[in-house]
């Protein structure tokens, strides 16, 4: 572990005055401020990255499983947290719940998420390890997680890309007319099919809900599933929108 973080600063540093030297910055303020923000995207990128290799584990443990429980929630811890906005103080509870494996142990686990609602008796669906002593909270949380992981890996990898084209002095043009096409013809429409895939997974997989619930997460399919294959007939039809600049600081679509 010692040996990746001297290589990782290494790399930073390589980086940082590269990209100072590019820039033509001087001064020891410049280095520090640019060499901050390099450490930032590359941390970021590595973080990202564990997170959505987790978060893509997470799904196929589920997927492949049987070992899916009910769990009941039996207690809760809570913690206070200032709110910015409203100047004042939340309380955040962590449920506990307690569920019996097909092997017959009853277990009581602290799920891996904070709610302010606090409700004893409220059920959960979950996948449960017991190798590992390790559960997996199904349904919405699952489903939020997922599309953060996506996002969080998407823009940091391209910033990545991005700074190490520039660094290596390679022409920026193609990069920003790669990262329009790409931001258009690959992330919009991919995230919005992938959140109507775990929309439909939290319906068959997801914890039980009222249902009403189910008839608005249905609605929400519907209408997300229309807005799918007409974002896909707009870009067969018409291709991508074109930018044309009218003023300063002022762009329309032609």
């Amino acid at each position: 572990m010692k040996l990746q973080t001297i290589l990782f600063l290494v790399i930073t540093i390589v980086s940082t005055f590269l990209c100072v030297r590019r820039m033509n910055s001087k001064g020891c303020i410049s280095f520090g401020y640019i060499g901050l923000l390099i450490l930032s995207i590359n941390a970021f990128t590595i973080f990202s990255w564990l997170f959505m290799c987790n978060s893509l584990k997470d799904i196929y443990t589920v997927s492949v499983s049987e070992n899916k429980y009910y769990a009941e929630v039996v207690s809760t811890t809570s913690e206070e947290h200032y709110n910015d906005e409203s100047g004042e103080y939340q309380t955040m509870y962590t449920p506990t719940v307690k569920f019996t494996t097909n092997t017959g142990s009853l277990i009581h686990k602290e799920l891996n998420f904070s709610t302010s609602n606090k409700k004893i008796g409220k059920t959960y669906k979950v996948h449960y390890d017991e190798t590992n002593d390790t559960i997996i909270t199904l349904g919405f949380t699952m489903i939020i997680k997922t599309v953060g992981a996506f996002i969080f890996c998407f823009v940091f990898s391209f910033l990545f890309i991005g700074l190490l084209f520039f660094i290596l002095n390679h022409p920026m043009d193609n990069y920003k007319n790669l990262a329009s096409l790409i931001g258009f013809y690959f992330f919009v429409p991919f995230l919005m099919i992938g959140f109507d895939s775990l929309l439909i997974y939290s319906i068959f997989y997801g914890n039980s809900v009222p249902f009403f619930v189910i008839i608005l997460l249905l609605f929400f399919i519907s209408i997300l599933s229309l807005a799918i294959v007409g974002y896909i007939k707009m870009l067969l039809s018409e291709g991508m929108p074109k930018m044309k600049r009218a003023g300063p600081g002022k762009w329309v679509s032609r």
